[in-house]
C-alpha cells in the first residue's frame, strides 16, 4: 500500500497510455509540482460524480491508473503543459482530503493470468494490427511488420488506448477495472470493430487530403 496523488478527470488512462495534460487549477500545479520534486508519479481516475473543473468533492471511480510525467513546460498565464504516460493500475482503498487536491491510500493489484483461448487472442491480435497500420497510414507512413504484444493483457491495454476518444469512459472504465486478463480482452473485443471502422475512416480521408484527384469521365 502506498499514497498516490489523484488528477481526477473525464478520461480513463491506461498503461502506457500518452497523457497530455493543460494544468490550470492551483491545487494541480501543486501537484504537479510536488511530482517534479519528489520523482513520484501520479494517480488518474474516472471521475464518478462531480465535475473534472472546480469541483474539491468530486468522487472517482475505484480503479485508476498511475502517470509519470515525461515532460512539464510552464505556458503564458502560469499554466502548466505536462506530458505523462500510464504506468500501472491501482485500487484505492481510501480517499484522504489533506490537501488542495484528493489523494488516496492504493494497493496495486496484479493481473490474474487466467487462461486465453487461442481464437479470442488472434481476434484481438488482428484488430491491433489493423489499428496500427490504419494510424500509420493517417500519419502518412505504412507499417508492414507490426510486433503484436505478447502478454494478453498488455494487448487489451494497447487497443483500449487507441480507443480512446471514440469510447464512452464508462466502457472503457470496465476494461482498466478488469485484473481477469481474459475478460480484459473480452471487454475490448466488443468495442473493437467500430474502433477499426473509426480509424479506417479517420485514414481514408488523411489519404484523400494527401493524394487528391479528380475523377476522369
Amino acid at each position: 500500500m502506498s499514497t498516490l496523488r489523484l488528477f481526477l478527470l473525464n478520461t480513463v488512462l491506461f498503461p502506457g497510455m500518452e497523457l497530455p495534460l493543460h494544468v490550470f487549477e492551483e491545487r494541480y500545479k501543486q501537484l504537479v509540482a510536488e511530482c517534479l520534486t519528489s520523482g513520484d508519479a501520479f494517480g488518474v481516475a474516472l471521475i464518478r460524480d462531480g465535475q473534472e473543473v472546480g469541483d474539491r468533492t468530486a468522487d472517482p471511480h475505484l480503479v485508476g491508473c498511475t502517470a509519470r510525467i515525461e515532460q512539464a513546460a510552464p505556458t503564458e498565464g502560469g499554466r502548466i503543459m505536462v506530458e505523462a504516460r500510464g504506468e500501472q493500475r491501482f485500487r484505492i482503498l481510501d480517499l484522504n482530503d489533506g490537501h488542495p487536491y484528493r489523494s488516496a491510500t492504493v494497493e496495486y493489484p496484479v493481473d490474474e493470468l487466467t487462461e486465453v483461448p487461442a481464437s479470442l487472442l488472434a481476434r484481438a491480435a488482428e484488430g491491433y494490427r489493423q489499428i496500427v497500420r490504419l494510424r500509420a497510414l493517417g500519419e502518412g507512413t505504412y507499417e508492414r511488420e507490426i510486433p503484436v504484444p505478447p502478454a494478453p493483457g498488455e494487448l487489451a491495454d494497447r487497443i483500449a488506448t487507441a480507443a480512446s476518444g471514440m469510447v464512452e469512459p464508462a466502457r472503457m472504465q470496465t476494461v482498466l477495472e478488469a485484473f481477469d486478463v481474459h475478460r480484459r480482452l473480452e471487454a475490448v473485443l466488443e468495442f473493437l470493430g467500430p474502433v477499426v471502422e473509426a480509424h479506417h475512416a479517420e485514414a481514408r480521408v488523411a489519404v484523400a487530403r494527401r493524394f487528391p484527384f479528380e475523377r476522369m469521365n
